[in-house]
């Protein structure tokens, strides 16, 4: 073999091997804020104070902004993650994902018996700070950002939002489901906010609570009927849900972005706090499906027929029927 035709065998290697580390070394960078927000419940006017995250507006807000859920945030699976955090709010505030590897810095406090405690379970962005975070070869699923900051407080007071990294070869199309609670009480004063006698009056999927009287909310996963369909739960409040899915039958497919060995058919989830699930469903008809909470939540403010409740819109499949062309000048020959 002479060195011409050797060096067209080894071009493909070579090719690809760079291919495969230009993949393994991509990262990209999320800029976030944790400001001050309300939420305004279904059946009052009066709003909520609550912390949120938001796409950093390069400097802290000069008042609340209207509160919702952090925004989605996408990955690449076997790519680097970093997100850097503005903190706007009175406290401390850092950023973790439970379920994927990093190295943490756990920071301390020596409570008034001399005890050394976990404060955060990472490095923080001190009030009108900034703070970086990154994760290196992040796995595929779903999963939920947070506060690492005294979870118990700050993931309750709004402080998450989801993270999907990668697709599934079994559907094109996918939904986010997110589910959250809110108890009034702990908000009124943010600093003393504790979750010992939680008791929640709103129970939300995407940050919006279903009330009695109002259309019922409707989440388009822009598929069809006899396509696969990927439904992606998550759980950011304190609490256990149960969705289920009035018709035919989820596949459950994976756990906190971990890939099941054998897939389970169910009509409804457990959706443990702090959980995430990943579920293929395949509709047969078109129309809209009710999705709500087999555990009851499904009140608000404690007046039945709301809470957690959205439909799923299928479309019909796009049918096209045959015309005869149009001619002119006498028949096609």
């Amino acid at each position: 073999m002479n060195r011409t035709s050797l060096l067209k065998c080894l071009r493909i290697p070579v090719l690809l091997l760079v291919a495969f580390f230009s993949v393994a070394s991509s990262s990209s960078a999320l800029n976030l804020a944790a400001v001050e927000g309300r939420w305004t419940p279904p059946d009052s006017a009066v709003p909520i104070t609550m912390w949120g995250f938001i796409p950093d507006p390069g400097s802290c807000p000069g008042a609340p902004v209207a509160w919702n859920v952090g925004p989605l945030q996408t990955g690449t699976s076997g790519a680097n993650l970093t997100i850097n955090l503005r903190n706007c709010l009175s406290e401390p505030v850092s950023i973790v994902i439970p379920g994927q590897n990093t190295i943490l810095t756990p920071q301390t406090i020596t409570d008034g018996q001399g005890r050394v405690r976990v404060r955060a379970f990472t490095n923080e962005a001190a009030p009108g700070g900034t703070a970086s975070y990154t994760w290196n070869n992040i796995k595929a699923g779903t999963f939920l950002y947070q506060s690492g900051s005294n979870p118990a407080k700050q993931v309750h007071m709004g402080l998450y939002g989801s993270l999907v990294v990668g697709k599934y070869s079994e559907a094109t199309k996918d939904v986010l489901l997110l589910f959250s609670e809110i108890d009034p009480a702990l908000h009124g004063t943010p600093a003393s906010a504790t979750p010992l006698n939680y008791k929640p009056k709103y129970f939300l999927i995407n940050g919006k609570a279903y009330s009695s009287g109002q259309p019922i909310p409707v989440v388009n996963g822009n598929t069809q009927v006899n396509k696969n369909l990927l439904i992606r739960f998550a759980n950011a409040g304190l609490m256990s849900h149960t969705p289920v899915l009035q018709g035919p039958h989820m596949t459950i497919i994976a756990e906190d972005g971990n890939r099941y060995p054998y897939a389970r058919k169910q009509y409804s989830v457990l959706l443990a706090a702090g959980k995430t699930l990943d579920a293929i469903w395949r509709p047969v008809k078109s129309g809209t499906y009710a999705l709500y909470d087999r555990s009851l939540s499904l009140s608000s403010n404690g007046a039945p027929g709301g809470g957690m409740l959205v439909y799923l819109d299928i479309k019909p499949f796009p049918w096209v029927l045959f015309t005869a062309p149009i001619t002119s000048g006498g028949a096609i020959r």
